[in-house]
């Protein structure tokens, strides 16, 4: 039986295998990179810390979250963990993390200042103008973290000199945040990376379904090729010698124009479901709710669909995605940067690279729908099973 099932595993044991190494190596090269963790004040008073992202999302508040524990673990602040912190996996809400923590005795070292979250998606508030403000004039945080790439283009400048730590951005070298993997450019300004993360994606899904031709939908402009990772499709497609068939959509700019992008989705996905044998969704603004109405085209056609974006939209409709397992090893990552940076390291000196072991999620309502049987292997391999569709 040993024997069977280790045949059974094969191929995916040993990526598993490989990216666990890599997210080990990965951290313990991290541990042994120049600068100390050991907490300390800031000339007798505390670090003051500021936050902002792109807008409410689980990734984001899941880092955030992950950040908490790491600096927690590295004795930088204290009693969250065993008290009423506001955090449940899956949540997209950051604001009522970071007002607890505010409002909260967490120890000496370090300040999360209450005023000093800020969400983009109030950008009509003049978001960027306070921040600036604040970063350039006053000048009263000494560190930000950033979450997201519209976040990171609008915090991460040389318009200001205030440490700036950006995570969960899409590609934060395509997006001109930093200059590259190895060096930011700037001394201030540091960007969380895992580069081979959307390749993992569509290599898994290629490995699995051995498609011929993989259906886009995004909108055609600098930011929306880089949201959808197309330069990383591009080239495994080339590797892989199958064909993209892309389908351009306007994103919505107000509520008033959600309406029509919703109409221009469906429009795409069937015209792509009688194109495609294998689908691709990229982040994009919908609402998740809003999937299993996008996605019947594909449904009807037999057509599997991976998600970029992870657990949620496998739960409303795609058939599979990766995700990482929790935010833990990012988080402790991330506050191991935070920690030498507070200690004087400049950002620009420290590693910008860290990849996850990758979770495989299944819908097995949608296996059902399209007829697809899933081998034994890949339940093996798939850490979440969603039993159906939730509409």
């Amino acid at each position: 039986m040993k024997r069977l099932i280790k045949n059974y595993i094969g191929l995916f044991v040993i990526v598993i295998t490989l990216f666990t190494v890599l997210s080990v190596s990965l951290a313990d090269e991290t541990s042994e990179i120049a600068g100390s963790t050991a907490p300390q004040m800031n000339g007798g008073q505390k670090w003051r810390v500021g936050y902002a992202e792109t807008d409410p999302y689980g990734n984001f508040a899941g880092t955030l979250y992950g950040l908490v524990i790491g600096l927690e673990k590295l004795g930088w602040i204290s009693g969250v963990t065993d008290r009423d912190f506001p955090y449940v996996s899956g949540q997209d809400e950051s604001k009522a993390m970071w007002t607890w923590l505010a409002s909260h005795d967490i120890g000496p070292y370090i300040e999360f200042v209450k005023d000093a979250h800020y969400s983009f998606i109030e950008d009509e508030l003049g978001i960027e103008e306070q921040i600036n403000n604040r970063l350039i004039n006053d000048q009263d945080l000494d560190l930000m973290i950033v979450m997201g790439t519209l976040a990171g283009t609008k915090v991460a400048t040389d318009k200001h000199q205030i440490p700036t730590l950006v995570f969960s951005s899409s590609n934060a070298v395509g997006s001109g945040i930093i200059q590259s993997v190895a060096d930011s450019g700037h001394d201030h300004i540091w960007a969380h990376m895992d580069q081979d993360r959307y390749i993992r994606q569509v290599e898994v899904f290629h490995d699995i379904f051995s498609y011929k031709s993989l259906g886009m939908v995004y909108e055609n402009s600098e930011l929306g090729r880089i949201y959808a990772a197309v330069a990383d499709v591009e080239g495994f497609a080339e590797e892989r010698s199958f064909s993209i068939v892309r389908e351009f959509v306007k994103e919505p700019k107000s509520d008033e124009e959600f309406d029509q992008y919703y109409k221009d989705i469906k429009a795409a996905n069937t015209e792509l479901a009688s194109k495609v044998d294998a689908m691709y969704i990229t982040l994009g603004p919908w609402d998740v709710k809003m999937l299993p109405e996008l996605l019947q085209p594909f449904i009807d056609k037999k057509i599997p669909v991976f998600s970029q974006l992870g657990p949620e939209e496998v739960t409303h409709g795609a058939l599979l995605s990766l995700a990482r397992p929790n935010f833990d090893g990012v988080g402790l990552f991330g506050a191991d940067t935070i920690a030498k940076v507070l200690n004087g390291t400049s950002p620009r000196e420290l590693p910008q690279v860290y990849g996850d072991t990758p979770s495989i999620v299944l819908n097995l309502e949608v296996a059902d729908l399209i007829g697809y049987q899933i081998p034994f292997d890949i339940l093996l391999a798939a850490d979440e099973i969603i039993p159906e569709i939730t509409r």
